[in-house]
């Protein structure tokens, strides 16, 4: 990735070549002039070829990034350390964009993807195993490595914008004397701009960019046929209520839901539903919803989020390490409990399941088309979200792609 000396070209033979076909115009005192003045343009005009190559390669980089700041950049990035490695941060994007090459790239990363999707984790690195050997440096907010990060050969710490108070409050100051870019971007929220600005932003970060509009055409060209079908269909139609849980903690605990903005709520809106943990969820979109108001919503889908989580043995798998039948039998752990037989999402049948860590990543697409297709299932009878995910993975991703993402019970 290092810049190389640019050599300025030899060009005798070219030259050589010149002077004959100039000399035969003319006497021989006239062509010694000429072949002079040619050998002399033709090295002006290779040095300056040079001179113009040199200074576009190193012509300075510039984006705005996720928190508004202006970021400049000397060249592309080489090394970076990366936070929310399984849960919207540049992990997944960065190995659409630079292929098996990603870890060259990475100087540390959190431990978020090797603990908390260890089935994708164990995947990726059966293709790219150097992945296993990068740092991991923590955290921020928690058991973050400042000083390590300082001493090694980081250009640029990627993260979130939600992570910008810790930014502020642990490492700003530090990496700025350091020289170490701070570059937001933004996933979570899951509205289309800042899907497409953080592809954007990495694609040029990383001297990417070609590739980074190939995804982001990907990107809406998926969400934009859900978005405008919907349109169509609320013309005329009620959004159908939908419960929707993390289920990471097992029945005998309520996990997560969300309001019709965050995350699966803001995903299952686009699609077309309504989130019944809308206003009464906190303020930061998502948190468990008393199972009495529950009941009293009597919601017409149920979606859960499974992924892969060992420590709690009847929580809901999906990813590289399950099958069907198994998710089922977890599934009717969570339709055992008390009161849940009586709702009519239960009785209909209406019970489905998506990854959880399809959320907050480019390839989220898919995930439109599973909640479009669940809320509107003859209007989207010929989408499938398992083959746009599939699609995503050999086109983009150096990961082979297996397993069970979306669950219809």
């Amino acid at each position: 990735m290092k810049l190389k000396n640019l050599l300025i070209p030899v060009l005798s033979g070219a030259v050589l070549g010149t002077s004959l076909l100039v000399g035969c115009g003319g006497a021989g005192n006239q062509t010694a002039t000429t072949t002079g003045t040619t050998t002399a343009a033709a090295t002006t005009a290779a040095t300056t070829t040079a001179a113009t190559t040199t200074a576009a390669s190193t012509s300075a980089i510039e984006f705005t990034d996720c928190a508004g700041q202006t970021i400049k950049l000397e060249k592309p990035l080489e090394h970076v350390v990366v936070q929310s490695s399984g849960s919207g941060g540049a992990f997944m994007t960065m190995s659409a964009l630079l292929g098996k090459d990603v870890y060259k790239y990475i100087s540390g990363i959190d431990e978020g993807l090797e603990n908390n999707r260890q089935d994708m984790w164990q995947q990726f690195i059966k293709t790219v195993p150097e992945l296993a050997d990068i740092p991991k440096i923590g955290s921020l907010g928690k058991d973050f490595d400042t000083e390590g990060i300082l001493n090694s050969d980081c250009d640029a710490l990627i993260v979130s914008t939600m992570n910008k108070e810790a930014v502020e409050a642990e490492v700003k100051e530090k990496f700025e004397k350091a020289g170490i870019h701070i570059i937001y971007i933004e996933l979570h929220d899951e509205t289309e701009e800042n899907h497409v600005k953080t592809v954007e932003i990495l694609g040029k970060a990383f001297g990417k960019e070609e590739q980074a509009q190939k995804i982001i055409d990907f990107y809406k060209e998926h969400r934009s046929n859900v978005e405008s079908k919907v349109a169509e269909i609320l013309k005329s139609n009620e959004r159908p209520n939908l419960y929707i849980e993390v289920g990471s903690g097992g029945p005998a605990e309520y996990g997560n839901t969300y309001d019709n903005e965050m995350m699966w709520g803001g995903i299952a809106y686009v699609a077309g539903g309504n989130s019944v943990g809308d206003g009464v969820v906190p303020e930061s979109g998502y948190g468990a919803i008393d199972p009495e108001y529950l009941l009293e919503k009597d919601p017409d889908k149920i979606v859960f989020a499974g992924s892969y989580w060992p420590k709690v043995a009847d929580s809901i798998r999906l990813g590289f390490d399950s099958n069907e039948a198994d998710t089922r039998k977890l599934v009717d752990g969570y339709l055992a409990r008390s009161g849940w037989s009586d709702l009519k999402a239960v009785k209909n049948g209406e019970i489905y399941v998506v990854h959880h860590g399809l959320a907050r990543e480019v390839y989220d697409a898919a995930c439109y088309e599973f909640f479009a297709k669940l809320l509107w299932p003859e209007e989207f009878k010929d989408v499938d979200a398992t083959a746009t995910l599939k699609e995503y993975y050999d086109t983009f991703l150096p990961y082979e792609f297996g397993g069970t993402w979306f669950y219809e019970y």
